[in-house]
């Protein structure tokens, strides 16, 4: 299996983040009543934190973080795919240098914040495979079930098939 980079709206990172937190938590609120007692209430879930931090190598390492910049700058929610952790709906909501930028290595922090209400569905229905893709490349970038791959390619005849230049269909 291909190791997949992490992804903002299309836009992968050359190296995946060294350290990713994710942050999750409840909506809880206590009510005092007057008799001395205390009711909790549960609101519901907040939307997840994601932070983490990562070094850029290479001659144009600068330039690459001048990409994440402007995808910061761009604003709005996209999709958000981190490997072994899955997709989820996001904005792009800090990012920052980290330390003083050495030659050929620039370390950043940055933060997205999960986006449970869905704008629209921007998730992409089919893709163009690369070399040596297989389904089980797929379902591992795209978070798709092998299992709905399989039922939604029946031209694919096994899922370790490769794949390389083909429409196959997500959604």
């Amino acid at each position: 299996m291909n190791l997949v980079p992490m992804r903002f709206k299309g836009v992968e990172w050359h190296h995946n983040p060294r350290e990713i937190t994710f942050s999750c938590a409840q909506s809880v609120s206590e009510r005092k009543s007057p008799f001395g007692k205390a009711y909790i209430q549960n609101t519901g879930r907040k939307n997840m934190v994601i932070e983490g931090e990562g070094e850029l190598f290479g001659a144009d390492c600068d330039e690459q973080f001048r990409r994440l910049l402007r995808l910061f700058q761009s604003g709005g929610s996209g999709v958000l795919a981190i490997p072994k952790l899955g997709i989820m709906h996001a904005v792009f909501e800090k990012l920052s240098v980290k330390g003083y930028p050495k030659p050929d290595v620039l370390r950043y922090r940055f933060v997205f914040r999960e986006v449970m209400e869905r704008e629209q569905d921007d998730s992409p229905r089919s893709c163009l495979c690369a070399q040596g893709e297989t389904l089980w490349d797929l379902s591992y970038r795209f978070g798709v079930n092998i299992d709905r791959l399989v039922a939604l390619n029946p031209d694919v005849k096994r899922p370790d098939e490769d794949l390389s230049g083909r429409e196959v269909r997500l959604c």
